[in-house]
């Protein structure tokens, strides 16, 4: 189904930094097996993205942070247009990151909670706390802002426990990987060598496989939701990233179905899973 699997460990971290809890990206090509390297910063790592995907045939590219946001994110905030693209061109422009990893995100993420006028991003440095971002949960109501997106919710019925968007620090917290993430995937999309191939997926093909042959997808995994124990690396990210190459590969086209979620909201603002039926 695809010819090359790249999968892609995220880190919002505010300097260089390798090893563990850092970026770590596997590729996997047809009949070959997966190798994993580091990347210490996440300019290192878009460079290195655009680099693996752009190569003959088709290729999927994961990432292990939320490409979407609860339902009514968008509205709440103003924004005009489809939900997820005008969430992602607002990130791109409120979100600085540069060479060194130095970025804003705490900043961005108060200046949210201001635009919502409530408290939804949570789990701030107690240094960069302020009255719009604080360091412990608030209390969330659904009226507002769902705390979890249809996917999200469908996996804790399993037993399986993704943190929410909304959290920014903490063992397992996607927040900040979002906030940084985000707009590098912004970039890949809109990038000159590869813009006319890449697709987002469910956002521009539905969650049925995109059938396009010489297609760039990117879609949103999730590593924890596999087994990696019988893979030999000394650093677990690495292991996760290999392992789950491997895992999409053998699933083929079992991945992509178009009744995993009912939600017209998934299409377009929340996004999926790729891989959860």
């Amino acid at each position: 189904m695809f010819d090359r699997i790249v999968i892609a460990d995220w880190s919002a971290s505010n300097t260089p930094k390798s090893g563990a809890d850092s970026i770590w990206i596997s590729c996997l090509d047809r009949g070959e097996r997966a190798t994993a390297v580091n990347h210490r910063t996440r300019a290192a790592a878009f460079d290195a993205l655009v680099e693996l995907a752009d190569v003959p045939g088709r290729v999927l590219v994961g990432f292990d942070f939320p490409l979407g946001y609860p339902a009514g994110f968008a509205a709440a905030l103003g924004l005009d247009g489809e939900p997820w693209s005008a969430t992602w061109a607002l990130l791109t422009s409120l979100i600085d990151d540069d060479h060194r990893n130095r970025n804003n995100r705490f900043e961005v993420a108060s200046e949210l909670n201001r635009r919502l006028g409530r408290l939804q991003y949570w789990a701030s440095p107690p240094r960069r706390a302020n009255e719009h971002l604080t360091t412990t949960k608030p209390a969330y109501t659904d009226a507002h802002l769902p705390e979890f997106r249809s996917s999200e919710r469908r996996l804790r019925e399993r037993k399986q426990y993704p943190f929410s968007v909304w959290q920014l620090l903490g063992a397992g917290s996607v927040g900040s990987q979002a906030l940084t993430g985000i707009p590098v995937v912004e970039r890949l999309r809109s990038h000159p060598s590869l813009g006319e191939r890449v697709r987002v997926w469910p956002f521009q093909t539905g969650l049925a496989l995109p059938t396009e042959p010489d297609t760039i997808v990117l879609a949103e995994i999730w590593p924890s939701s596999i087994d990696f124990a019988h893979v030999d690396h000394p650093v677990k990210d690495a292991r996760q990233v290999i392992a789950l190459a491997h895992w999409l590969a053998a699933q083929d086209a079992n991945l992509f179905d178009p009744r995993a979620a009912d939600s017209p909201e998934v299409l377009t603002e929340e996004g999926w899973v790729l891989g959860l039926t």
